[in-house]
């Protein structure tokens, strides 16, 4: 039986790696599967067909407004959890991790948050930092907030691998999309170790209406009282 605090702690660090991994360095990231095809600017060392299914991703991306999906995250280390994913552009999103996880992910549109109750613990970040910002941001453009660095299909699925132009040795981000219809199932954050963190999701229903509270949190940490200390 896996200690509660082991625990937590393997489940805030799968979720630190979604969350600061910068871009995709290609031989950490690409499978024998996936060929790379390094892509600078507009859809550059792209054919025809992987131009095509850039286009079409990002409108797809671009058509998203809001979302809510089940998901299930894989570590590093294997260990699984799961939960439900809200989404509203611009900048907002919610994990809302399944007991017994202790961890909440939260974002206001500017600033994300990573909760942990049980060490009554709250870390953020400028959304724009963490690679969610693919997802998230309404005028995000392939081969310009990003280098698209290979483009794989097959007949069921299209797999675009991103990096940051500035970041490509802090991690790595890979999208796959079904294609019939076209849609987010998966993606995959990778370190600048090479350590993979998986994020699959299910039931996914697009631009549906999401509550204002879903953006605030209850604050764990203990209130302070009296004068400040010096």
């Amino acid at each position: 039986m896996v200690h509660p605090m082991i625990r937590t702690v393997s489940t805030t660090a799968a979720v630190l790696g979604l969350l600061l991994a910068g871009g995709l360095a290609a031989e950490a990231s690409a499978p024998e599967a996936l060929t790379a095809a390094p892509a600078k600017g507009d859809d550059a060392g792209l054919d025809t067909t992987q131009a095509q299914d850039v286009a079409a991703v990002q409108a797809y991306l671009k058509s998203i407004k809001s979302l809510r999906a089940d998901f299930t995250q894989i570590a590093p280390n294997h260990q699984v959890s799961t939960g439900t994913l809200s989404l509203e552009k611009p900048g907002k999103l919610r994990f809302d991790y399944d007991p017994p996880s202790p961890i909440l992910v939260v974002s206001d549109g500017t600033v994300i948050t990573l909760v942990d109750y049980d060490l009554r613990q709250v870390t953020r970040w400028p959304i724009n930092d963490t690679p969610l910002r693919a997802l998230v941001r309404t005028n995000f453009a392939f081969g310009q907030d990003v280098d698209v660095l290979a483009v794989k299909r097959n007949e069921q699925w299209i797999n675009v691998a991103i990096a940051d132009p500035k970041k490509h040795d802090e991690g790595s981000m890979r999208l796959t999309f079904s294609r019939h219809p076209l849609k987010l199932t998966e993606w995959e954050v990778i370190d600048e170790r090479g350590a993979a963190t998986i994020v699959s999701l299910n039931n996914l229903k697009t631009n549906v209406k999401l509550g204002d509270s879903l953006w605030d949190f209850k604050d764990p940490r203990p209130q302070r009282h009296g004068p400040p200390t010096k």
